[in-house]
Parts: structure tokens; C-alpha cells; sequence
């Protein structure tokens, strides 16, 4: 893995909040030189085992990010993964996160329409 690079001291970032098993999530996912640079998790309500799970993730993700990984495979990474609660978890909603930053970074698209457009084709499915 490359060596990570440097956080510079401020970045643009999106703040999208999402629901999950566990409850409403806010990921914040920082932009570098128009990429995706780091991602940070934070539940709606502070503390427990899966505010610490997503604390986890994130500092992986944002280090894997900065090291060379590709946020296209972080995203292939997390979506998918379920638990007792069902399939809408905080890594397949971090997931979502970051592939609407990629749609919005690749075509400039207002990020509320990307993200009203994919919970909008999700409900049709089901």
C-alpha cells in the first residue's frame, strides 16, 4: 500500500444523513482535489458498540483512502454486509454515502437530487 498522504489542514466535504438499523447516521465525506479523501460516522445518538463500530470503519476507510485505495472499492467492500437487524446497516449506508459523492463529483448533479432520485427507485423496487 502507498504511504498516506498528508491531511491538509481544511478540506470541502458533504454531510449526508442516512437511516439505518440502528437509527439515523450522519456521514461526513471530505473532497480533495476532487476525490473523495476521508469519510466520518457519527450515529444520532452518541455512544454504544455500533458508534464505535462506525468510528472504526471510518478511521479504516479514510486510512485506505489516503493509502491508495479506491473509494469505488471501499464502496464494493461494505454494501452488502447484514446483520440481526436486517440489511440496511451503517456500512452498506456508508456505502451509499460515498457512491452519491461519486455521482455528484463525476456529474456535478445536486447531491439532494441524487440521493431523492436512489431512495426513490429503492422503494419502487421493493
Amino acid at each position: 500500500m502507498s504511504p498516506k498522504i498528508p491531511r491538509p489542514m481544511a478540506t470541502q466535504s458533504i454531510s449526508i444523513e442516512l437511516k439505518c438499523n440502528c437509527g439515523p447516521v450522519i456521514i461526513t465525506v471530505s473532497i480533495v482535489n476532487n476525490a473523495v479523501f476521508e469519510v466520518f460516522v457519527r450515529f444520532g445518538k452518541a455512544g454504544g458498540c455500533g458508534s464505535a463500530m462506525a468510528d472504526g470503519i471510518a478511521t479504516l476507510i479514510s486510512y485506505g483512502l489516503r493509502s491508495g485505495l479506491s473509494p469505488e472499492d471501499a464502496v464494493k467492500a461494505l454494501f452488502g454486509i447484514s446483520c440481526h437487524l436486517g440489511p440496511e446497516t451503517c456500512m452498506n449506508v456508508i456505502a451509499k454515502a460515498i457512491r452519491y459523492v461519486l455521482k455528484h463529483l463525476e456529474t456535478g448533479a445536486d447531491i439532494n437530487d441524487i440521493i431523492f432520485d436512489d431512495e426513490t427507485a429503492e422503494a419502487n423496487a421493493h
